[in-house]
């Protein structure tokens, strides 16, 4: 998957500002929805995550920025700052990504059926999960402050289930 920087910085610094925790809410109408909003734990808007619908996403959090793309039909990457910080693909299927954040390999899991994803280093307990509504438009997520890449991991899988689902949906 390629040599990641490791300078987390403004990942870190935005993991301070959620604290661990954020939630999401859609504008526009219901089914041409591509914005989410990003809220704190008060529900102050503190950036936005654009879905681009399986071409990727973009997110806009002050100084931080990022895109996700796909660089192949079954890959993905997420790049900030010009550099790329995270690539998944699927192991077997789409429903089970191996993430590779700033160096560090996650197991994620995924439930389109449920609206919920979660991930897990290598060997370690469960550090984020992302569980959404019955309608795809309001999504919470949880991921451990501590672990640097939680925080871009959480926001991927957001996108993927998003995106996933509403793809299902339009199937």
């Amino acid at each position: 998957m390629g040599s990641m920087p490791q300078d987390p910085a403004a990942w870190r610094s935005f993991g301070e500002t959620l604290a661990g925790s954020f939630a999401t809410r859609a504008r526009g109408s219901l089914f041409g929805t591509s914005e989410f909003v990003i809220q704190d734990s008060q529900g102050g808007r503190v950036g936005r995550l654009e879905i681009h619908g399986p071409a990727g996403a973009e997110l806009d959090a002050g100084e931080l920025q990022a895109q996700i793309e796909r660089p192949a039909p079954s890959r993905y990457a997420m790049l900030a700052g010009g550099e790329q910080i995270l690539a998944a693909g699927p192991v077997g299927s789409i429903s089970t990504p191996e993430i590779r954040c700033f160096g560090r390999l996650y197991r994620g899991r995924l439930s389109l059926l449920r609206n919920k994803a979660e991930a897990a280093p290598s060997g370690e307990a469960v550090k984020v999960g992302v569980t959404g509504g019955l309608t795809n438009r309001n999504y919470g997520a949880v991921f451990d402050a501590g672990d640097e890449g939680s925080l871009p991991v959480a926001i991927f899988l957001l996108y993927l289930l998003i995106a996933l689902r509403r793809e299902a949906y339009l199937t």
